[in-house]
C-alpha cells in the first residue's frame, strides 16, 4: 500500500448489548490486519459491552444515540462521523443498522456499503421487508453467514443471489481450562457429582428455546436426577423464563448465569452443549462448542445443519419438541462413546471449515476487491 493509510472500516451494530453477532464483530476486528484495515466499531443504541470490549482492543468506538428506527438526527450524527473520520466502508448488522447505516454511509461519503445477513429472520413483517428493499440500492453487496440466510433473503426480499456472498463464521481456538473444571463448576453453583451438566450459550429470548428445555426437564430428571442446565445469556425475557421454571418445579436444576464473557471457562464446565433455537442463522455459540470438542445437541433450523450434521458431528432434533430434546440428552448421557465420537468429529470439522483465519481471510478479500473497484486510487490521504 506504500504511504497510503489503511482502509477505514466501520462495523455498525444496531445495539451495543452482547449477543452472537456482536461477538463475531469483535472476533473480526481483533484479527483484521491493521496494516491494511483500520476497524471502527459503532452502535446505534447504547454504549454497552460491545463498545467497551472493542475499546479494550484499542479500536475506536462511537455510539450514536438513535431515538427511533428512522431518526433524522441520528442519521445526521452518523453521516457526520463517517465524513469526519473518512470512513471508506460501512458494514451494517441488524435491520435498524441496515436502514440507518446505508443512508448515512451514502450521505457521509463512504466508498462502499456492505450489509450482513445473520439469520433467516422469519419474524420480519411487510414493513420490515419494505424498509430493506427501499434502502437496498445503497448496498454494494451482502455477506451472509449461511446458505440458509442467503436463501431466505433471496426469497423474501427478492435480492439477487449474485449480490450475496456466504462467509461462514469462525472463532479463534482458545484454551479450554478443563483442568479447572471442579473449581469452575463451584463458581457456577454446580455440585461435583452433577451429571450431565448441559449448557446453553444464548440470550433468553423466546426463539432460543429455553422454555422447551424447561418442559423437557421433568423427563430428563426422572432418568438423571443430578442433571444441571446452565443458561448463560442476557435475560431478554425479564424474568419470565425463570418464573416458568419455578412454575414447572425445575428451577433447582437450572443456573441462570446472565451474560458470561469468559466462554472458555463456561465451556470447560460442560458435559453437553445445547442450542434448541426455533430459528437461526449460523450461531457462533455452536462454532465455539465445536472448537471446544463438546458433544452438541441442536435443532435442525437455519444454518445449523451447515455447521454440524446429524449423527456425524451432533444430534439434531426438531425445534419446539421437548420430547426429542429429552431423548437426545438421555442418549448422550448414557452413551459416552457416542458423545466422544461426535465431539471429536465436530472439533475436526471446526478446524477445517470454521476457523477465525478462514473467516478473516475471506472477509478481507471481499473488502479488498470491493474497495479497489470503488476507489482504484486507494484510500483518501489522511488529513494533516
Amino acid at each position: 500500500m506504500g504511504d497510503q493509510r489503511p482502509w477505514r472500516i466501520l462495523q455498525l451494530a444496531s445495539t451495543s448489548d452482547m449477543g452472537g453477532t456482536e461477538r463475531m464483530i469483535l472476533f473480526l476486528v481483533e484479527h483484521l490486519d491493521r496494516r491494511e484495515f483500520q476497524p471502527y466499531v459503532g452502535a446505534l443504541i447504547g454504549s454497552g459491552e460491545l463498545l467497551r470490549r472493542a475499546s479494550a482492543l484499542g479500536i475506536p468506538t462511537q455510539h450514536f444515540s438513535l431515538r427511533c428506527a428512522v431518526d433524522p438526527l441520528g442519521i445526521a450524527r452518523l453521516s457526520r462521523f463517517i465524513r469526519s473520520e473518512q470512513i471508506d466502508l460501512v458494514q451494517t448488522y441488524g435491520l435498524r443498522a441496515d436502514t440507518v447505516g446505508r443512508i448515512a454511509a451514502r450521505l457521509g461519503g463512504a466508498r462502499a456499503v456492505i450489509s450482513s445477513i445473520r439469520s433467516i429472520d422469519p419474524w420480519r413483517r411487510l414493513w420490515h421487508v419494505w424498509l430493506d428493499r427501499l434502502t437496498a440500492p445503497c448496498v454494494d453487496l451482502f455477506i451472509s453467514n449461511s446458505e440458509a440466510g442467503k436463501l431466505a433473503t433471496v426469497q423474501r426480499e427478492g435480492f439477487s443471489a449474485e449480490k450475496i456472498y456466504v462467509i461462514y463464521s469462525g472463532v479463534p481456538e482458545r484454551p479450554i481450562p478443563r483442568e479447572k473444571r471442579e473449581e469452575l463448576r463451584k463458581r457456577y453453583g454446580v455440585a461435583p457429582d452433577s451429571y450431565p451438566v448441559v449448557g446453553i450459550l444464548a440470550n433468553l429470548r423466546e426463539m432460543k428455546g429455553h422454555r422447551d428445555v424447561i418442559a423437557a426437564l421433568p423427563a430428563i430428571l426422572a432418568e438423571f436426577p443430578k442433571t444441571v442446565f446452565l443458561f448463560a445469556g442476557r435475560d431478554d425475557s425479564h424474568g419470565a423464563v425463570e418464573q416458568y421454571a419455578r412454575e414447572r418445579g425445575v428451577a433447582h436444576a437450572i443456573r441462570f448465569l446472565g451474560y458470561v464473557a469468559d466462554t472458555p471457562s463456561l465451556l470447560a464446565t460442560l458435559d453437553i452443549f445445547m442450542l434448541p433455537s426455533h430459528w437461526e442463522g449460523l450461531p457462533a455459540a455452536i462454532v465455539e462448542a465445536m472448537h471446544a470438542e463438546l458433544p452438541i445437541i441442536a435443532t435442525a433450523v437455519g444454518g445449523i445443519p451447515e455447521l454440524v450434521r446429524d449423527q456425524q458431528e451432533a444430534l439434531l432434533i426438531p425445534p419446539a419438541n421437548p420430547s426429542a430434546l429429552a431423548d437426545a440428552v438421555e442418549r448422550l448421557a448414557r452413551d459416552r462413546d457416542l458423545a466422544s465420537r461426535l465431539a471429536s468429529a465436530a472439533a475436526k470439522r471446526a478446524r477445517e471449515l470454521f476457523s477465525i483465519e478462514a473467516m478473516v481471510s475471506r472477509t478481507s478479500e471481499v473488502y479488498r476487491t470491493l474497495l479497489r473497484r470503488k476507489a482504484p486510487n486507494g484510500p483518501r490521504s489522511a488529513r494533516p
